[in-house]
């Protein structure tokens, strides 16, 4: 169940971005380009780190995979598919009593990228040892698999028993040794502040003042052990960790401008005007600025007393709006409350807002690779310099001269050119995977994207790239090294400009080769052009992927604006397709494989019994009533209902706190669970990730839900915010409604297992659970029964088994109160036969004229096209 976070309301993650370009049709002209409807992206274009459903569409069009899917959803390859490998096969093997399983994959020849680099086995090594690195953060969970001498690999550790044993250690320490290092930043900041009167304290240093200090503390041995390698502390001096002080200070303030960035946009859409409490101020909040000070909360809503208590519904006035008036743009505004932020609350900076959760994240990731290094004796020589498991049959001399393979016989290229290519056309490279026992997801991890190693290892001092050279352990990526990750993978070209051998290459405006990063996503607008290298025809020549509000998605498909869109399923969005239908327009609709859900995370509502409250207060019904009748229904299990794992009992989970009777009932439930809770426990955000905060299923779930637990003396806020999806990877949400995207596969490691170094574990608060154990005992347990459990569905191909596995993990999941189960819904495919064709077809098994749910109409990208 690998899953990528996707908004739960199809394109509306909209922020205020300037005006929408339009179509050269839309100016008179003649229409060039094909364009498509996107949510709106983050911006992390990034094969390995993108990890918002809209960026990872963005970056798909530049790709191709080692392997596809089928109609079923299963693995498949060919020379008719878009895919790096030609043929590929798997079989269990007896290996002195032990059962293991051998994956061979035969590399097709004569692939490029779209800068007409060769796409060779020197790539695939790299996009493996990138993906297995042990301080890869990305979502991708291969390192999950139970390769042969993987572990050995990523710990450092030759002997096995050692490894495996430490290898639990890692998460623990890493995360230890990441507060320790935050903590040494808060401790300066609060040693040198000042003292308020009557002894509560203050602090307040400047940036300038804050260096100062920087510059003169005696760093504690804690710092040292968090930065440095047990040989780099014999050579560092105080000078050196007092240099690394101030960069770890001036990576604070960077993160932190850019959530403030972030929250502008979010802070747009987050107030509903058009209920209470906020509708009798419409006039105040069409003000960015009073709305961005209102969300940080410079400005505070003054409400009306009921019985000694704060009536939310009601707001009299506003406490501090005068500073709207003070710093009346944007630039201004966020400045204010940075500067304000960072010299008196930056201790509050590193503990609870999201930038606490992004540095956290960085830091565990950098005393991961220092604690592994400590395992060599040489910094220069690793221990385990390879997988033993991941072999390059060409490169090694004891491999076979051929494979056979579905019944066809492949030579293994043994010569190769200078670039990598096979030197015989002949012959072809065979990538061989060996898995400890069975696992069924192990093939699906083995359909990675194939980036082109030139291109992500390229920086100033390898301007071309790293060296790759197989034979003699050199795979392009420097081993267990956060510099790495961050400053070459993923650096600023990187992040902006996706690069691959799919149908299509990024340009801009003007059609460049070569484009600025900014200028490829401009003005909502990502600019594609035909990848003349791809494995097939392309037929069109120029992509746009446009981003485009969802409340006006149909409207922008009358105008002209777009081609294809995704819009709700909604009543009132049906009968505009069908009154659309007569000029032309005509849809599509499958059920999705995903779901939506509403969140808790567990290090933000650390008390078990306030995540059951909160759940007992949402009636989840609301949400399906949002969608066309028979488009959506009710789930009660965190699993697509697509998957052929989810259980047959979709009426009774066992868990009363997730199931809505009435609302009488939710009040009593609602009490039991409050009882001996604090004010500040029962003070919370819920947040629509999305761009507005009444177009989606969820918000009217949150706004009962709302008005329940206040009633019961909690104090919850509802906002919409369209970096939810961001927000959710570094862990800085209370209370969230979204959905997932999933593949067939019900493998539930990548979010739940206590190993997972996926960010989305960060939305649960696993790094705050498994940093503290002591403080989260029952979390603690439930994780660990869970993540046995998850271990357990891999090893075996039994899927009756398999569902009876998943089926008791669900219900730990739910015992955690961290995710409630919403519903599931139909996508639908809305497009304009006038100017667009050559879309993928596949109808579904149940002839039930929907579109086949493993499959999606712009699969074959390539074959769409203008109608001439």
């Amino acid at each position: 169940m690998n899953k990528k976070i996707v908004s739960a309301v199809a394109l509306t993650l909209c922020g205020i971005m300037g005006l929408t370009a339009l179509p050269l049709s839309a100016c008179g002209g003649k229409k060039d380009s094909l364009v498509l409807m996107m949510e709106e992206p983050s911006g992390l274009f990034n094969p390995f780190y993108a990890t918002a459903g809209a960026d990872m569409d963005v970056v798909g069009l530049t790709q191709i995979n080692m392997l596809s899917t089928d109609k079923e959803g299963y693995p498949v390859a060919g020379d008719d598919l878009a895919t790096v490998v030609k043929d590929f096969t798997y079989n269990q093997v007896n290996n002195g009593g032990q059962t293991q399983t051998v994956y061979q994959f035969v590399i097709k020849n004569g692939l490029k990228f779209s800068d007409g680099e060769p796409l060779t086995m020197n790539d695939v090594m790299f996009n493996i040892y990138e993906y297995l690195d042990p301080v890869y953060t990305g979502s991708s969970t291969m390192y999950s698999t139970d390769i042969v001498g993987l572990t050995n690999y990523r710990t450092q550790i030759s002997n096995d028993s050692t490894s495996e044993e430490y290898q639990e250690q890692l998460t623990t320490q890493a995360n230890a040794l990441a507060q320790v290092r935050m903590d040494e930043m808060i401790l300066i900041f609060t040693e040198y502040g000042g003292q308020g009167q009557g002894g509560d304290a203050y602090y307040s240093l400047s940036e300038e003042e804050m260096r100062a200090a920087i510059n003169e503390w005696p760093v504690t041995a804690g710092y040292q052990q968090a930065v440095a390698t047990n040989w780099e502390q014999a050579e560092w001096t105080e000078a050196d960790y007092r240099k690394q002080l101030l960069s770890d200070y001036d990576y604070v303030l960077e993160t932190f401008k850019a959530e403030l960035e972030s929250d502008w946009i979010a802070a747009q859409e987050s107030f509903d005007t058009t209920t209470a409490p906020y509708n009798k101020w419409a006039d105040k909040l069409e003000s960015e600025v009073f709305r961005f000070f209102l969300y940080e909360g410079n400005i505070e809503p003054v409400y009306a007393q009921v019985g000694g208590k704060d009536d939310e519904t009601n707001i009299l006035s506003f406490r501090g709006e005068e500073v709207a008036t003070l710093y009346t743009d944007r630039e201004s505004a966020i400045n204010k409350v940075y500067q304000d932020t960072i010299k008196a609350n930056l201790n509050q900076i590193l503990s609870s807002w999201g930038t606490a959760g992004t540095v956290r994240t960085q830091y565990a990731a950098d005393a991961r690779g220092i604690l592994i290094r400590n395992n060599m004796t040489d910094p220069d020589e690793m221990v385990v310099p390879n997988i033993s498991g991941i072999v390059s049959l060409g490169h090694s001399s004891s491999a076979p001269s051929s494979v056979t393979i579905n019944g066809v016989t492949y030579n293994v290229a043994k010569e190769h050119n200078a670039d990598g290519t096979v030197a015989d056309a002949n012959t072809y490279d065979v990538l061989q995977i060996t898995v400890n026992g069975t696992d069924p997801k192990a093939i699906y991890n083995f359909g990675f994207t194939v980036a082109p190693a030139h291109y992500y290892t390229a920086d100033a001092e390898h301007p071309n790239g790293r060296t790759i050279d197989i034979a003699n352990n050199q795979f392009g990526v420097e081993y267990a090294s956060s510099d790495f990750q961050t400053e070459t993978v993923q650096s600023l070209e990187h992040v902006e400009k996706p690069m691959g051998a799919g149908a299509f290459k990024i340009t801009d405006k003007d059609n460049n080769d070569n484009p600025a990063g900014n200028a490829f996503w401009s003005s909502n607008v990502c600019y594609y052009k035909a990848n003349d290298n791809f494995m097939f025809e392309v037929k069109a020549d120029k992509l746009q992927m446009r981003y485009v509000n969802s409340a006006d998605a149909l409207n922008s498909l009358k105008r002209g604006e777009i081609d294809y869109a995704e819009p709700q399923y909604t009543p009132d969005n049906y009968e505009l397709i069908r009154d659309m239908q007569k000029d032309g327009f005509e849809y599509l609709s499958s059920w999705q494989l995903g779901y939506g859900y509403i969140g808790i995370n567990a290090g933000k509502v650390s008390n078990i019994n306030a995540r059951k409250a909160i759940m007992s207060a949402m009636q989840t019904s609301l949400a399906i009533e949002y969608y066309v009748a028979g488009t959506a229904k009710a789930i009660v299990w965190p699993m697509s209902t697509v998957s052929w794992a989810y259980p047959d009992n979709n009426d009774n989970n066992g868990h009363t706190y997730t199931q809505f009777s009435s609302k009488s009932s939710a009040i009593q439930k609602i009490t039991q669970y409050s009882a001996g809770l604090s004010e500040s426990e029962k003070d919370l955000t819920f947040t629509i990730a999305g761009a507005s905060i009444t177009e989606h299923p969820c918000y009217r779930v949150f706004l009962q839900a709302m008005e329940l637990l206040n009633q019961c003396g909690w104090s919850v806020e509802v906002r919409a915010d369209s970096q939810a999806l961001t927000k959710l990877a570094t862990g800085s949400l209370e209370v969230w409604a979204a959905a997932w995207g999933s593949t067939i596969d019900p493998d539930m490691y990548q979010v739940y297992h206590k190993n997972s170094n996926a960010t989305s574990v960060y939305a649960w608060g696993y790094r705050e659970i498994l940093a503290a154990p002591a403080s989260y005992p029952e979390e603690t347990r439930i994780i660990n029964e869970l993540s046995v459990l998850i271990d357990e569905g891999r090893e075996t191909m039994d899927e009756p088994t398999r569902r009876g596995i998943y089926q008791d993990a669900m219900s730990l999941v739910l015992d955690l109160a961290v995710e409630l189960p919403v519903y599931q819904r139909r996508n639908l495919y809305v497009y304009n036969s006038k100017t667009i064709k050559g879309f993928t077809v596949v109808q579904s098994e149940d002839n039930d004229g929907l579109v086949n749910p493993y499959t999606s109409p712009t699969d074959r990208i390539w074959e769409l096209e203008l109608v001439r």
